[in-house]
């Protein structure tokens, strides 16, 4: 019986082991962009101005917290690219 509580025990380090790299792996930054809004980054286009046929988006903000978004009017895409 202590055999097997032994080796339950090392197979759930080495499982615990092996999530716990490829989630190190995972937190790299991408390279590369979507619609010229860089992956990690959250990305505002101007008013009336559609990603997809204007990849230039018109703020981008690679910080958590508050951000001053004054003279913002109208409808805007906001995409937090991940």
């Amino acid at each position: 019986m202590g055999k097997i509580v032994r080796g339950v025990a090392a197979l759930a380090t080495a499982a615990t082991a092996v999530v716990a790299m490829s989630g190190a792996a995972q937190a790299k930054p991408a390279e590369g962009d979507w619609n010229g809004c860089p992956y990690g980054a959250v990305c505002i286009w101007g008013q009336d101005r559609n990603p997809y046929l204007d990849p230039h988006p018109t703020n981008v903000y690679w910080s958590y917290g508050a951000h001053n978004l004054s003279n913002q009017y109208g409808d805007h895409y906001v995409f937090n690219v991940i």
